[in-house]
């Protein structure tokens, strides 16, 4: 009976419970071994965005850790090999190291900075000079249906169906796409059921587009004639030319103003660093290397 307390009180323990310190063997290996504080720095390494979706996927996971303990096999073996102390490796280590640093040492001298920084106010600055821009021209949403005349057909005639057609869509008695389906020769809309989608003022012939200007959302035209027929037209949505609005792109010129002011903290430091009057090249030394340059030494 005993047992079976036991056994039911090792159920109840939570997973989280378990101890996952730093120090445990995850791959024990004939060379060497992976911890788990190394698989957590392999993951660290991961730039934010990928790292989030790493978390939320084991599989990934463990493509992390099996591909982190093979280059720690094959950093082993090189070291025991003495290739660390190559030139050209020390060299690439030596640089990489630095650019690491560097980039950690921009990044936070840009936090210290930006800290109390109004991007609000600096994205109003950007939304005022780049409003041409963010201007979005005159659309509209339309279908329609094209009459062209049949063999034999007049003008006339052919006006008069326009006209019938026109005149049955507005009483209700046929269905404008059911309509464009059966009637309309222009086949590329006609299998949507007339529609043209959305589309930019300036697009159509101008006799269609004159039509539509005259039309309200939901209305239907009388017979448009063109060069390709007679066009009866539905007219969907109209947007007038208009600047979106701040609150539209707030968002993106925020992060805008983040990355301008980023970008300025950090042409700033490099600046600073290398026309610092202190640091004096030696240009006897140099000149003498750059007329003769031996990496090798």
């Amino acid at each position: 009976m005993m047992n079976k307390i036991i056994a039911l009180l090792f159920l109840l323990v939570p997973a989280a419970a378990y101890s996952l310190d730093d120090g445990q063997i995850l791959i024990d290996g004939p060379e060497v071994d992976l911890t788990l504080g190394e698989l957590r720095m392999a993951l660290r390494s991961a730039p934010e965005n990928v790292l989030k979706l790493l978390l939320v996927q084991p599989k990934k996971i463990r493509e992390v850790m099996d591909s982190t303990y093979m280059a720690k096999v094959a950093a082993t073996r090189a070291r025991k090999k003495g290739l660390d102390k190559d030139p050209v490796v020390a060299a690439q280590i030596w640089k990489f190291t630095n650019n690491i640093l560097a980039e950690a040492e921009i990044a936070d001298v840009q936090k210290q900075l930006v800290k109390n920084a109004d991007y609000e106010t600096v994205a109003k600055e950007l939304y005022i000079s780049e409003k041409d821009r963010l201007k979005v021209p005159e659309t509209f949403v339309a279908s329609h249906i094209l009459l062209s005349a049949e063999a034999g057909e007049s003008e006339e005639q052919l006006l008069e169906r326009a006209k019938t057609l026109r005149q049955q869509l507005a009483e209700g008695k046929l269905d404008f796409k059911e309509a464009a389906k059966q009637y309309s020769k222009d086949t590329g809309s006609a299998e949507a059921g007339g529609s043209l989608g959305k589309f930019n003022r300036g697009r159509m012939v101008k006799p269609f587009e004159e039509a539509l200007l005259a039309l309200k959302p939901g209305e239907i035209s009388d017979p448009v004639k063109t060069r390709f027929g007679y066009h009866i037209i539905l007219l969907e949505e109209h947007t007038p030319a208009h600047t979106k609005p701040f609150s539209e792109v707030k968002e993106a010129l925020v992060q805008k103003a983040k990355n301008k002011v980023a970008h300025e903290i950090k042409v700033d430091y490099w600046l600073k660093v290398k026309n610092d009057p202190e640091a004096r090249v030696n240009e006897d030394v140099f000149k003498a290397f750059a007329d003769k340059p031996i990496v090798t030494p």
